[in-house]
C-alpha cells in the first residue's frame, strides 16, 4: 500500500537493507557533536542516530528472514538520512523566509483522504503508518511538510501553464496510453499435469474429459472450476480471466480468441496441463478520445512541470547554501564512496 506521497517524503531508504540488530556505523560518537551545519543550523549526532536507527528498524520489517547487511550498507543509509536532513533543513528555511504555514485542519483532511482511498478506518492507518516504523505524529509532520512545498512551489512557479498544443502533441505521440486492446473474458479448469509421472498424466487426462462431459451437459461452470481447477491464480475467481493478445501460453490465447460466445472449448493442452475454456465476452479495442483524455494530459503535464521546477529549486537551495560537514562524517562519506560488499544470505 502506498500511503507516503508528495514531492517530498519522508526517506524509507527503498532498496537500501538492514537488519534488526544493526547498529549505527557512529554509536560511540558523541550524541552532542555536530555532525552537519547548514546555514548555521547544527544537526546533532544524536538527531541523525536516532533518524537513521528509525530507517534501519523501517526496512528490517520488510527484508526476508536470514538477510545480513555489511557496515557499508548501515553507512549509506546514514548518509541517506543525513541528506534528507539537510534537505528538510533548507526546505523549512525557506518556509519559514516565506512565512507559509498550513492548518491542523488541513492535515486532517489530508489524512482522512489517504485512509479513504485505502479503505482503511483509522485505526488500520496507524497500524499501516507503524509498518514503516513511523507514528502518527511523523505522518502529520509529512503531510503539513508536502502541503507547505506545494503551496511554496504555487507561490515561487511563475509559469504554471501547459498550452493546448502541448496536450495535444502528448495525446498523438503516446498512443499507448489511451488505447484499449481487443480482448476476452473467459473462465477455464484447470487440471494439472506439470510435474507429473506419465500414469498420473493419464488419470489427468481421464479426469478432464470427465470434466469436460459434465460442463458440455450443463453443469454449472463455476461449480465445475470450485470442485476441479487446479489453478490457484483464477480458482477463486470462478476461473476467470480477462486479457488481449500476448498474455497468455500460445496454445491458450489462440483458442480463447476463437471460441464464440458462451462456447465451451475441447480439452486444450498446454505446458501446465489440461485447459476446459468457456469463453465469456469479447471486449472490442477502443481508443479514448482526445477530448475525453485531455484534462488527465493537462493535469499529468502540470505535475511534470512542477516535478521539474522543484528538483531544480531543491537544487539551487544546496547551491547557495552554506553546508559544513564534520571532519568524521566527510571520512564516513569518502568511504561509503566504494562498496565493501553486498549483503549476504546466512547459512
Amino acid at each position: 500500500m502506498k500511503v507516503f506521497t508528495g514531492l517530498l517524503a519522508v526517506v524509507l531508504m527503498a532498496g537500501l537493507m538492514a537488519c534488526p540488530t544493526a547498529v549505527n556505523a557512529q554509536d560511540n560518537a558523541d550524541p552532542e557533536a555536530i555532525v552537519v551545519t547548514v546555514n548555521g543550523k547544527e544537526i546533532t549526532e544524536q538527531y541523525v542516530a536516532d533518524e537513521t536507527q528509525k530507517q534501519i528498524q523501517a526496512q528490517a520489517r520488510q527484508m526476508p528472514s536470514g538477510m545480513e547487511i555489511n557496515e557499508w550498507m548501515r553507512n549509506q543509509i546514514r548518509i541517506g538520512v543525513v541528506d534528507m536532513i539537510i534537505q528538510q533543513a533548507l526546505i523549512e528555511e525557506k518556509l519559514a523566509d516565506k512565512e507559509i504555514a498550513i492548518g491542523d485542519e488541513s492535515v486532517q483532511e489530508e489524512i482522512a483522504q489517504i485512509a479513504a482511498s485505502q479503505n482503511l478506518d483509522p485505526e488500520q492507518l496507524q497500524a499501516e503508518v507503524a509498518r514503516y516504523g513511523m507514528t502518527m505524529d511523523d505522518l502529520e509532520k509529512q503531510i503539513r511538510l508536502r502541503l507547505q512545498i506545494e503551496a511554496l512551489i504555487e507561490e515561487e512557479m511563475e509559469d504554471n501553464d501547459i498550452d493546448d498544443e502541448a496536450v495535444r502533441s502528448f495525446y498523438d505521440e503516446n498512443p499507448q496510453h489511451f488505447e484499449q486492446p481487443e480482448q476476452v473474458r473467459v473462465a477455464h479448469i484447470l487440471i494439472l499435469t506439470q510435474d507429473k509421472t506419465e500414469q498420473q498424466k493419464a488419470e489427468a487426462l481421464r479426469l478432464a474429459e470427465d470434466v469436460l462431459q459434465k460442463a458440455r451437459d450443463g453443469e454449472d461452470f463455476a461449480e465445475l472450476v470450485r470442485a476441479y481447477s487446479e489453478d490457484p491464480g483464477s480458482k477463486d475467481q470462478g476461473g476467470e480471466y480477462t486479457f488481449p493478445r500476448g498474455q497468455m501460453v500460445p496454445e491458450f490465447e489462440q483458442v480463447a480468441f476463437t471460441l464464440e460466445e458462451g462456447q465451451i472449448s475441447d480439452l486444450v493442452e498446454t505446458m501446465y496441463g489440461y485447459h476446459i475454456i468457456k469463453k465469456r465476452d469479447h471486449i472490442d479495442a477502443v481508443k479514448r478520445s482526445f477530448e475525453d483524455a485531455e484534462p488527465v494530459i493537462r493535469d499529468y503535464l502540470v505535475r511534470q512541470k512542477r516535478g521539474r521546477f522543484w528538483e531544480d529549486y531543491i537544487e539551487k537551495l544546496h547551491a547557495d547554501a552554506d553546508i559544513e560537514f564534520s571532519e568524521s562524517e566527510k571520512q564516513l562519506r569518502q568511504s561509503g564512496a566504494q562498496p565493501g560488499g553486498m549483503p549476504q544470505m546466512t547459512p
